[in-house]
């Protein structure tokens, strides 16, 4: 079978990312930097990254918190790199396979909200529970 004939998969993450696009091509100028990618990578940093910064800076000791902030950091921009780049390859087999689906620009706004909404909740519940 040829590399071309071979059936694709599509998941989660891509119907994210064609949401992301969809809104950066019907409501934003084509130019705007937001798009799919930072849409993705809010989900990751709400659901993986944002989590395991919130513990690690609670359990380590006070002189290791600068270093992980900026190993964070470090993950952060390697991160959103790695999405750009698996979906610069990707992206017009993504387009093209949700192409005959219809945009609804409310559902994409919410899908934009709602990695901060869980990213505050966090944020404010941690804060709560590893009160000094």
């Amino acid at each position: 079978m040829k590399p071309q004939e071979r059936k694709q998969r599509f998941y989660l993450w891509d119907y994210l990312w064609w949401q992301g696009e969809m809104i950066r091509i019907h409501l934003l100028r084509p130019q705007t930097r937001m798009g799919g990618c930072l849409i993705l990578f809010g989900y990751i940093m709400a659901l993986i990254i944002v989590p395991l910064l919130i513990l690690s800076l609670r359990t380590f000791s006070a002189d290791t918190k600068i270093a992980q902030l900026i190993i964070y950091c470090i993950v952060v921009l390697a991160g959103f790199s790695w999405v750009e780049w698996i979906y610069h390859r990707r992206g017009k087999t993504v387009m093209k396979h949700y192409s005959k689906r219809s945009f609804y620009p409310i559902i994409g706004i919410l899908l934009f909200l709602i990695p901060f909404a869980i990213i505050f909740t966090m944020a404010y519940y941690f804060n709560m529970l590893f009160r000094d």
